[in-house]
């Protein structure tokens, strides 16, 4: 069984952190997905460049 709360400012204040955290995160995801993006083609350039060194091939 459930209590209920009789302190409304602490179900106001987490109710606002909560807000505040996902306008967070909705605030930063388009540049943690650049992020991302740019780490995964810098991978995969780095990746290319030691299997041409590897196979003898001119850089």
């Amino acid at each position: 069984m459930g209590t209920k709360s009789r302190n409304n400012t602490a179900l106001f204040w987490s109710i606002t952190s909560i807000v505040i955290a996902l306008g967070s995160i909705v605030y930063c995801f388009p540049h943690i997905t650049d992020l991302a993006s740019n780490g995964i083609a810098r991978t995969t350039r780095t990746v290319t460049y030691f299997i041409q060194i590897i196979k003898g091939g001119t850089v």
